[in-house]
């Protein structure tokens, strides 16, 4: 089985898909050129079907795009600026679409999902100091 995963220069605004194998190998390496992406991605995750949420906290916006099996984007759809708040240090996707923002400063998130047609939905808002205020990163675990 392959695993694709998709690197991101914010400097540059430039990138490269690759695949690792079951022997951990990589291949299938595709360049993403410079200027390919926006530079001010502050967080991005994997959603179902190759897609892949990118958020910017400097502009409260995003992008939802899916990389294809010739490792292509596509099927761009942009939130708009101010669709999201501005403080998400961490963005992680968890089962059925659904993905996990998380506000550092206040201990807060949101919990919102993501559908085919990458519309956002089922929004639920998880209230300050629910979290704890010095996580520094967040990751969802595989369903056992």
């Amino acid at each position: 089985m392959l695993e694709r995963i998709l690197f991101y220069g914010a400097s540059k605004g430039r990138g490269v898909v690759a695949a690792i194998d079951d022997n951990n190998g990589i291949g299938d390496v595709t360049v993403i050129p410079e200027g390919s992406f926006a530079k001010d991605w502050t967080a991005f995750t994997g959603l179902s079907g190759d897609r892949i949420l990118f958020y910017s906290a400097t502009r409260g916006g995003g992008v939802v795009a899916a990389i294809d099996d010739n490792n292509g984007i596509g099927d761009v759809t942009v939130i708009p600026n101010g669709s999201f708040a501005k403080d998400w240090t961490e963005v992680t996707a968890l089962s059925g679409d659904r993905i996990l923002f998380y506000g550092k400063s206040k201990g807060r998130g949101v919990v919102a999902s993501i559908d085919d047609g990458n519309n956002i939905g089922d929004v639920t808002v998880i209230p300050e100091g629910s979290f704890a205020k010095d996580w520094t990163e967040v990751s969802a675990l595989h369903p056992v």
